[in-house]
């Protein structure tokens, strides 16, 4: 009798906790969507149930496994079908006879059809469930890498590009809020910070896998092949996602609504202006490295090569650091500092300054900016519902858009006028000067997020 009541007990205390999460006011803030409820039996489905705290804290448990493979999504649009570009560039541009203001032109082929994928969801993420849209992302970021793959003219990697650039779109505004669902707020930018750990080891791993392929083919003319690769491993993961990942359904939001919640978040303006100024730095800084260092600072092709890989470090280190800062001083302000490091890093890029660095100059570069774009879906997730964060996401990136087809082309452009690129790492630096700023004035409040957050 003693033991029975003991377990009766024991079912109320689990069936208040399940209702103290939900009720949480800090989580009602948040804007988050209430957890689904699960009974683990009858005699605790009929015990009444008991408000929490106020201010308590939410006992969920973070699925790492869950966050990483979601994460892993992120490799496909920002590693394969972006930072790859940067990597093989130089072999292709040897191969194909491209000069860098048609080097220019392919990253803003693959940012200008990645601002269409965003324009894409950001109207139909009301409608389609995240997880629907993630998994179409891959698909068609896929094709676009096997198209560059079997290249045999400009044109065809132009259209690989785009392609790979356009499912970025459902992949980015997606990702964050899968891997962050039932994650803490007070977890939150550990876990999306995950996002881009992934994303570095990925870089660590492409130009290593290269630079090996080449030894063993004793020719570092090698490019093909690696895009081919990396078309196989994007369908593993799409494989491993619709089996293993099971998103819950979300709440059906207008896709319209995007632009009224995010002109209601505080210190909106100076975001959307700093990530604007992100987007031309980060669409211009990597594209040119491999043709910068072997240019200006007289890298070999293979050492040259191998430098992404000393970025993909850094970011890893710096996507998870900066990740858990953010989560201790608040995100405007850790957006700031990655953003001044960026400035500082570019700088060097711009002088004839010695290899070493040169080195160190990339290593923080990749710590620092690579943590900003999940530093502002961070900043997002904080205001605003799940199904709403795409479409708030997509609002801002239709902003950043414009700026990132801007930039590659403007930064070959300027490289190809002056026969050099320390002109074109001097407008990135300054840019990124411009996004410190907008950040580091924008005031803090207390709390994760800055205001309450929308509901649609």
């Amino acid at each position: 009798m003693e033991t029975g009541v003991q377990r009766h007990l024991g079912a109320i205390d689990t069936a208040d906790q399940v209702h103290a999460g939900a009720l949480n006011p800090a989580s009602a803030q948040m804007g988050r969507l209430p957890d689904v409820f699960e009974v683990t039996s009858g005699q605790a489905a009929s015990s009444p149930p008991v408000p929490s705290e106020v201010g308590s804290t939410p006992r969920e448990r973070v699925r790492w496994g869950r966050v990483v493979l979601v994460a892993l999504s992120g490799v496909v649009s920002h590693v394969f079908g972006r930072a790859t570009v940067g990597v093989l560039v130089p072999a292709m541009a040897d191969d194909l006879d491209l000069s860098d203001t048609l080097i220019g032109a392919l990253g803003s082929a693959n940012m200008g059809a990645y601002f269409t994928g965003v324009i894409i969801v950001t109207f139909t993420a009301g409608r389609i469930e995240p997880f629907t849209l993630l998994r179409a992302g891959i698909v068609t970021s896929t094709v676009g890498l096997a198209v560059i793959g079997t290249a045999s003219s400009p044109a065809a990697v132009v259209i690989g590009t785009a392609l790979a650039g356009l499912g970025g779109g459902g992949i980015w505004l997606t990702a964050p809020v899968i891997a962050s669902e039932g994650v803490p707020a007070s977890r939150r930018g550990a876990a999306l910070g995950t996002l881009t750990a992934t994303m570095g080891a990925a870089l660590i791993g492409v130009p290593l896998a290269t630079t090996a392929l080449r030894s063993i083919a004793a020719d570092d003319a090698i490019w093909r092949p690696v895009w081919v690769a990396q078309a196989a491993l994007s369908v593993v993961l799409f494989a491993a996602l619709s089996i293993f990942v099971r998103a819950r359904r979300t709440e059906r939001v207008a896709g319209a609504g995007g632009f009224g919640a995010l002109f209601r978040i505080h210190g909106w303006k100076r975001a959307v202006a700093a990530y604007m100024a992100f987007a031309y730095m980060a669409s211009s800084f990597a594209n040119f490295l491999g043709r910068a260092l072997e240019g200006d600072h007289e890298f070999s092709r293979t050492a040259a090569t191998l430098v992404f890989s000393w970025m993909g470090a850094g970011s890893i280190v710096g996507a998870l650091a900066f990740g858990r800062l953010s989560d201790r001083i608040g995100r405007p302000a850790t957006m700031a500092t990655v953003m001044a490091l960026s400035a500082g890093a570019a700088v060097v890029m711009a002088t004839r300054a010695p290899s070493a660095m040169i080195l160190v100059a990339v290593v923080v570069f990749g710590a620092a900016s690579f943590s900003f774009p999940s530093l502002t879906a961070t900043f997002v997730s904080d205001h605003v519902s799940d199904r709403t964060f795409a479409a708030v996401l997509g609002s801002m990136t239709m902003f950043y858009g414009p700026a990132s087809v801007i930039g590659p082309a403007a930064s070959g452009w300027l490289a190809d006028r002056t026969s050099s690129f320390s002109t074109t790492y001097s407008v990135i630096a300054a840019l990124a000067l411009t996004a410190c700023i907008c950040m580091a004035t924008m005031r803090r409040r207390d709390g994760v997020a800055p205001q309450t957050a929308p509901l649609s």
